[in-house]
């Protein structure tokens, strides 16, 4: 330990994750040189590459990936002991909590969190950011993000996962469609064009059962986010599937209705994932237990 330099293991974790000399140089108000001298002197320690030069930049090593979690913990540990940051005082609090959500999440669950934060922390702020399911673990590992909500499983040892409510899937048309009556046929509901929210939002579970059947939906917009579907629905007779707690709120601001899914699809359970710290974090634990309280079995 007497040999370990933190400066050297503070560049490291900039370089994980800007992927850049540059930017690494620039956030520590350094030369490249100084950054590259660096790198030879982590490479050295660690006996390993650590970072190899892609055309996307720097990418980790195996090592690296294996490093960068702890590492990044164990700086911020550090930084909140000389800081003297035992305690988390809501009262007074500045933090800012990071969120990973879909648009979903900023619609219909995003309000009582606030409400929450409003009364008891009135001085700290919420980020939502978009959700990426595939870089949701990193980004709590990484600490990018303090909370992701989502309804896919994450399983990881390094996670935790708090249960909030279970959810089930609606159909979504123009409340006017020629064809579509409140409990379609399964060929009735394939024989027409739908839209599809991308799937790094996490809502499959409607084409997944399709395809366990060995069928698909005849798809003529794929779009980012769900928060679109509502006017594309009302203004054209294409049909899509939506998780029946925004369904309400779609159905109140357009002219949209929704229909029984001829599918059988399982509830999910939309899930709350917080990094496993190895030291208490009281701020992320502050802001988790909020979340539970006013999200839980809604």
């Amino acid at each position: 330990m007497a040999e370990v330099d933190l400066n050297l293991l503070k560049t490291f974790v900039l370089l994980y994750e800007t992927r850049s000399v540059t930017r690494t140089a620039e956030a520590l108000v350094l030369t490249q040189p100084s950054v590259s001298h660096a790198l030879r002197r982590l490479r050295r320690q660690f006996h390993d590459e650590l970072f190899v030069r892609s055309p996307r930049g720097l990418e980790p090593t195996g090592t690296a990936d294996r490093m960068y979690p702890r590492l990044h913990q164990a700086l911020e540990v550090i930084a909140e002991t000389v800081a003297d940051v035992a305690e988390f005082d809501p009262a007074t609090s500045d933090r800012t909590f990071r969120i990973r959500a879909t648009d979903l999440g900023e619609i219909s669950l995003l309000p009582a969190i606030l409400s929450q934060l409003e009364r008891r922390a009135p001085g700290c702020s919420v980020e939502v950011q978009q959700l990426d399911v595939a870089g949701a673990a990193r980004a709590l590992r990484e600490g990018a993000a303090d909370a992701v909500i989502c309804t896919p499983r994450i399983d990881a040892p390094d996670l935790r996962r708090d249960p909030l409510f279970q959810e089930h899937y609606v159909g979504l048309c123009a409340t006017g469609h020629p064809r579509i009556g409140d409990r379609p046929a399964l060929a009735d509901y394939l024989a027409e064009r739908h839209i599809a929210v991308h799937a790094a939002a996490g809502h499959v579970d409607a084409d997944e059962e399709l395809r366990r059947r060995g069928h698909h939906r005849d798809v003529a917009v794929r779009v980012p986010h769900f928060s679109v579907l509502p006017e594309l629905l009302a203004r054209t007779h294409h049909l899509s599937a939506v998780p029946s707690r925004v369904a309400g709120l779609f159905t109140r601001s357009s002219a949209v209705r929704t229909f029984a899914l001829p599918l059988g699809i399982p509830d999910v359970e939309v899930a709350l994932y917080t990094y496993r710290r190895a030291l208490p974090a009281p701020g992320v634990d502050w802001f988790r237990e909020r979340i539970r309280e006013a999200l839980r079995d809604r």
